[in-house]
């Protein structure tokens, strides 16, 4: 299982966090050098929001797959 945590990299707890992480041989770094504006942003917290309230659905890789004749 992959997670994603996001961290805010400036204070001296979280440095110390990302240091710790980076000692361990099963975590992996990966620093995106894209940034979202903030209408981005809403957008997908509004739409993560719909999906976990059952507002709107979504479906996994291999369901769009298969309806695709995959």
């Amino acid at each position: 299982m992959i997670r994603t945590f996001l961290i805010d990299d400036s204070t001296e707890k979280s440095k110390e966090l990302l240091e710790y992480l980076s000692t361990l041989d099963f975590v992996q770094e990966e620093i995106n050098s894209y940034t979202l504006t903030d209408d981005q942003i809403s957008i997908v917290e509004e739409r993560r929001m719909n999906r976990q309230s059952g507002k709107s659905k979504s479906k996994s890789w291999e369901e769009v797959k298969k309806d695709l004749g995959s």
